[in-house]
């Protein structure tokens, strides 16, 4: 019998795949949950990201325009000080009304002395040494020409807590003479901030590079000169920008921190901002899926409840991304940084208002549009820009591209266009979105230092030295053509290799030669250049080669980034050397020399001979060295000189000469006949030395003895020699003289109340009038302090002429000196008291003589000051001082 066949399924069955099926639907439905908010968290933690990493990016171009416009004042500064200093505070207000418009800073001038010169600090008026202050140091010490950035530091003029921002002041010469300073609160250099409306959960940090706080947009008195630990600061210099989800380091706060090295300055720049507002968006959608999740159990009504709270919740994180965009737009608007997005289903562009501006399209003309996009790009830049954009959408990666942009008058712009693309399930991509910055100026400026380091290359190409140059590790950087040619080596096989290890591990004895004891490798720790003039560098064949070489380090801002090192092959060299040796030749002398033959005319000059005369041989030879007379001697001179040659064979003296330039300079100069075997002259050599620098250090010499370095008067030595002079010629013509000894009534005064530099300058300004008050023949001297002599001269033979001649010029000089001195910004009053003597043939010595002036003078004194009174014997009987 057939049994019948068994039903296909069972209620326990059906209730079975009814549990499985349900058990399947929940937990699809809660696995889509738990999928959608992981997905969820790490898209809001993501734009967090972003959103900082590009605020971080607004924020140092703001920060560096500011620097950079300081910087500039600076310059500005600097310039007038050394151009035209009397302007200087005019220039410092117009710079008030531009780039330091709004900013609340002080100027100071220091001068080489660390005295300040020029201050706009209110009621600064006692002088403040500065000397010692670090940016001073750095300056003085020989420090580069850069902006420097202080620590930190209580202002000693301003007596607050402020940055020092300072430059170098170099004369057109190049020496030192002072600094140029911009005192800057530390809260400035974080101020731009206040028009950007970032949110007060965002805080901005600048740092320095030794790990000092220098600003911060919050809490700033707190944390003013905080410095972090080598291991902090060391998470920043891993790489120039980053980003980090953690717990601050100072308030132990968790936030989203990004951080920026500022290229163009010293300084670190860090944004942080707490993640709470993106936590609690991703806390609200994760409690919204489990309520979907646990929704969709229950009744439609419950469902569309949930569905309901889900679109609010979503319209208010749609208001406050519309927020977050809103601020995004400040920020491009300030970076002229733009932004676009993409729906590649539909082909929706949108262009931010940025991205309008630096493509110059008018958007009630132009919709944004991918057409719009192509004809604004360069029709060279188009297949380039097309390509990128489709290569990254293959690779499903971001992509970076700089190209053109062409204007509709010719103008060409350059951009840096960024972005990135999304995709679905699929892998299609359904969105793309990006930046677009205007970097025309940077790109300009790069292909100028560009041009210049191709020259720079083409430089050490070109020269016959060996240049290389090595990282602080020792291993080389570059090294030209011609270091690898004498080597032996390809420029590839050596770059990136430690060059110590490479040609330079042992010494020419073969004995080991560690790289601790290498000069290159200890110049590049000591700061210090080296010079070596006889080791050996070993070849690629293992054969030595003889070089001198000289070491420098490589300063960037204030830190050593490697040594550059420039040497010759010195083989030649040491064989010619040995031939020297062996066979010196005159010629080769450090002194100048030519040989002419018998008439006179020049056959050979050597290099010493060109380098102190400006003449190169061929402008000389087949001429007769009178071409260089000066013309200060005259035709005797000349005839005495070849007599004596002619009669003794040489001639040894000094003479003026005249250079190419037209410069007439004294020479040490030595004419030897050279005579055949018939004693006939056929050559005459002749060795010079240029004796301008002796001759002048000889002038200072006597400058310094017999004149005074304030007045540039003769001294107490000077007056007292040309005194025995007049003495001994009165002696001799019967006639007279008079000696004047002026002292300033109250100078002392003067330097206590406005100082030595005003004391000094009334000194000069009396010794100008003094000058102007006698005759040419007439002597005005300075004894010392503020004590002065006049000597006169050919005054009359008879004694009451004489004293009413010397009492004349004594009155006027009494009177000029009464008129009322300018001293800078002051106005001075001063009086003399003059002392006078007369003195004939039958006169006393000339130290009696300036003693009897002097007692006349200090009866002036006594006599209430302001007057000239002549010295009468009486005086001596009177003061105790008589004959002893």
């Amino acid at each position: 019998m057939n049994s019948s066949e068994a039903p296909s399924t069972t209620p326990m069955t059906s209730f079975g795949q009814m549990l499985l099926l349900s058990a399947a639907v929940l937990v699809l439905i809660w696995s889509a949950v738990i999928w959608e908010a992981s997905r969820i968290q790490h898209e809001r933690l993501t734009d967090f990201r972003q959103n900082l990493l590009h605020l971080t990016e607004v924020l140092d171009e703001t920060l560096v325009r500011q620097l950079h416009n300081i910087d500039n004042a600076l310059l500005v500064i600097r310039t007038e000080y050394v151009d035209d200093k009397q302007h200087l505070m005019h220039a410092v207000q117009l710079l008030r009304q531009g780039p330091l418009k709004n900013m609340d800073v002080h100027v100071t001038v220091i001068g080489r002395d660390g005295y300040p010169e020029i201050s706009d600090v209110p009621g600064n008026t006692a002088p403040v040494y500065l000397g010692d202050r670090a940016h001073f140091r750095f300056f003085s010490e020989g420090g580069a020409d850069q902006l420097y950035i202080s620590d930190p530091v209580i202002g000693r003029i301003t007596q607050r807590q402020g940055i020092q921002l300072a430059r170098s002041i170099l004369d057109r010469d190049g020496k030192f003479l002072g600094v140029v300073v911009i005192f800057l609160p530390p809260e400035e250099l974080t101020r731009f901030m206040q028009p950007l409306d970032i949110g007060t959960d965002t805080i901005m940090t600048i740092i320095s590079t030794s790990g000092t706080l220098l600003s911060r947009s919050r809490d700033l008195s707190q944390f003013l000169g905080t410095r972090m630990t080598l291991e902090q600061i060391a998470e920043y210099r891993t790489q120039a920008k980053g980003f980090v989800l953690r717990h601050s380091t100072l308030d132990h706060v968790e936030r989203g921190i990004a951080h920026r090295w500022i290229t163009a300055y010293p300084l670190l720049l860090v944004v942080a901002r707490t993640p709470d507002a993106v936590y609690a968006e991703i806390s609200e959608v994760k409690k919204l899926l489990v309520v979907f999740g646990g929704g969709a159990s229950l009744i439609v009504l419950a469902a569309l409840a949930l569905v309901h709270k889900s679109w609010r919740r979503r319209d208010k994180a749609e208001l406050l991304l519309q927020q977050q965009h809103a601020h995004l737009a400040d920020a491009q608007r300030i970076a002229q940084l733009g932004s676009w997005e993409l729906d590649i289903t539909s082909g929706r562009l949108f262009w931010s208002d940025e991205v309008l501006r630096i493509f110059e399209i008018d958007k009630r003309q132009i919709h944004a549009s991918l057409d719009a996009f192509h004809n604004a790009t360069h029709p060279d830049d188009r297949e380039a820009v097309s390509r990128t954009y489709a290569d990254a959408l293959a690779r499903r990666e971001s992509y970076s591209i700089v190209h053109r942009l062409l204007m509709s008058d010719g103008r060409i712009k350059w951009v840096r266009q960024q972005g990135t693309s999304k995709f679905d399930d699929h892998g299609k991509p359904v969105q793309s979105s990006g930046t677009v910055q205007d970097i025309t100026e940077r790109v300009n400026e790069e292909t100028e230092r560009e041009a210049l380091s191709r020259e720079r290359m083409l430089l050490l190409e070109s020269t016959g030295e060996g240049i290389y140059g090595i990282d602080i590790q020792g291993n080389c950087t570059f090294i030209n053509q011609a270091a690898a040619r004498i080597l032996g080596y390809s420029v590839q096989e050596i770059i990136g290799k430690n060059i110590h290890s490479l040609i330079h591990y042992q010494h020419a004895d073969g004995s080991q030669y560690p790289m601790t004891d290498c000069p290159v490798y200890q110049a590049s720790l000591s700061g210090q250049s080296c010079k070596k003039e006889n080791e050996v560098f070993w070849r690629k064949d293992g054969t030595p080669v003889p070089v001198e070489y000289a070491a420098h380090p490589i300063w960037d801002v204030n830190r050593i980034i490697g040594t550059v090192t420039t040497f010759s092959d010195i083989t030649q060299r040491k064989h010619a050397e040995v031939e020297l040796r062996v066979a010196e030749t005159a010629f080769q002398t450090q002194e100048g020399m030519f040989v002419t033959d018998g008439d006179g005319v020049i056959l050979r000059v050597n290099e010493a001979f060109t380098a102190i005369t400006g003449y190169t041989p061929a402008e000389v030879v087949g001429k007769n060295p009178r071409m260089r007379s000066s013309g200060r001697h005259d035709a005797a001179f000349y005839v005495s000189m070849w007599s004596h040659i002619k009669s003794t064979g040489a001639w040894k003296g000094e003479i003026w000469n005249r250079r190419k330039n037209g410069e007439v300079y004294p020479e040490s100069i030595t004419i030897t006949a050279v005579k055949g075997d018939d004693t006939t002259v056929t050559h005459y050599v002749a060795t010079m030395h240029d004796i301008t620098a002796r001759k002048a250090a000889e002038e200072q010499i006597h400058n310094l003895a017999f004149f005074d370095p304030l007045t540039k008067l003769p001294n107490r030595r000077l007056l007292h020699d040309r005194l025995q002079q007049i003495r001994v010629a009165s002696h001799r013509s019967n006639g007279h003289g008079a000696l004047l000894f002026i002292d300033l009534d109250k100078f002392k005064a003067l330097n206590d109340t406005l100082g030595h530099d005003m004391g000094d300058l009334l000194l000069q300004q009396v010794a100008q009038r003094l000058q102007g008050c006698v005759r040419e023949v007439d002597t005005v001297a300075r004894l010392g302090g503020d004590e002065f002599v006049v000597l006169l001269v050919d005054l009359s033979e008879q004694a009451d002429e004489a004293r009413t001649q010397a009492e004349t010029i004594g009155l006027k000089i009494l009177a000029a000196l009464n008129q009322t001195y300018q001293l800078g910004e002051h106005r001075h009053d001063s009086t003399p008291s003059i002392g006078a003597t007369l003195f004939g043939a039958q006169s006393d010595s000339a130290e009696e003589l300036l003693k009897q002036a002097d007692m006349a003078m200090y009866h002036v004194k006594a006599a209430g000051r302001n007057a000239l009174r002549f010295f009468d014997p009486a005086m001596r009987v009177a003061t105790g001082t008589g004959p002893q």
